[in-house]
């Protein structure tokens, strides 16, 4: 198979490698940072290549490119392109779109309040009564959410997040529990969960099993995951591809949705890229064609994994045994104070 790569996230290179150790794949990418690196100078130059090299995948991880519609123009091309279309992909480039989104279809989601002036965001804080989340509207790894408790942290996090261009903001209660990611595959009508995590400052990430049950997975499905798909096709706008959701539990078991994802996060890609025995080249393929939720089961080989960010790295162990985890950390001599305060949090 020929692969296009369009992408310079830790994701990108993550299924890069992997597509690489099939012998039978010629992989190319965008990213000067990976092998067989094509510059492109615009949309022609990427349509022109990948006719003239037969490419039969094109996996689309840049958001601009989603956003200005590459996706539609290659599928026009009959070229094989795994990624949402501009359609359906607001409710992950926006975060205020996926807020008035979840709204609208009755998904649980914190208080939130939209702003596009700094002085309505000062005069939303005056009156908090709870510590506040602020987003930045646009989904930039560059600018993470962070907290207020005081109004005098929220006017300064509101001006930096203005002065540094952003045209909106998003305020919503900060609601205290076990971050969970969940990732879901979609033909655009229906839906699976192909895996989970708990999740902790996006610097740690754990798949066991006791931290989400079934009986959990099943209320995602049913009150976030399947209702955004549905809305989403009967808008005309049916998602096609991996859509993430990124959940709080509390320690009443409410469950919030906070946001979507578009592909896999950097703190979780690794899991699946080892976890299953799959090709993942072949899974891409048959989502876009529409037969992905029948003809792939999604069963990870091991039963605990974990992930971990340190020193602009991210580092991934798998084990049968959580005690080998454990094991493992000590081994490679791996700073294990946020895991530790992981653990406090994920023990309900």
């Amino acid at each position: 198979m020929r692969i296009l790569i369009l992408g310079n996230s830790y994701s990108a290179k993550s299924f890069f490698e992997l597509f690489k150790q099939n012998s039978e794949n010629i992989v190319f990418s965008n990213s000067p940072n990976f092998e067989n690196f094509v510059e492109f100078s615009g949309f022609n130059d990427i349509k022109d290549f990948c006719l003239a090299n037969e490419i039969n995948l094109v996996l689309i991880l840049d958001e601009e490119m989603i956003n200005f519609g590459l996706q539609e123009e290659l599928s026009a091309l009959n070229i094989s392109v795994f990624a949402p279309s501009i359609e359906s992909v607001a409710i992950i480039v926006s975060k205020s779109a996926a807020k008035k989104f979840m709204h609208k279809n009755k998904i649980l989601t914190p208080k939130f309040l939209i702003v596009d002036k700094p002085q309505m965001a000062f005069d939303y804080l005056k009156n908090m009564k709870t510590p506040q989340a602020i987003r930045p509207d646009s989904h930039s790894f560059q600018e993470c959410s962070q907290f207020a408790e005081t109004y005098k942290q929220g006017l300064e996090i509101v001006n930096k997040f203005f002065e540094s261009g952003n045209k909106k903001i998003v305020i919503e209660d900060y609601v205290e529990g076990k971050n969970i990611s969940v990732w879901a595959i979609s033909d655009g009508y229906s839906a699976k969960i192909i895996g989970t995590s708990a999740k902790y400052q996006n610097n740690v990430a754990i798949f066991e099993p006791e931290f989400i049950s079934c009986e959990l997975k099943e209320i995602m499905l049913k009150t976030a995951i399947l209702p955004t798909i549905s809305a989403l096709a009967s808008q005309g706008e049916e998602y096609v591809g991996i859509l993430g959701f990124d959940f709080i539990l509390t320690r009443n078991n409410e469950l919030y949705l906070l946001g979507y994802n578009g592909f896999f996060d950097d703190i979780n890609v690794d899991f699946f890229v080892n976890a299953f025995d799959l090709d993942w080249a072949k899974v891409f393929d048959s989502c876009i064609i529409g037969d992905v939720l029948l003809k792939y089961d999604f069963i990870p080989k091991e039963l605990y994994m974990l992930t971990l960010r340190q020193d602009g790295e991210i580092k991934f162990l798998s084990a049968i045994t959580k005690s080998n985890i454990k094991k493992y950390l000590k081994e490679l001599e791996l700073d294990c104070s946020e895991y530790k305060e992981a653990e406090k949090i994920w023990k309900y």
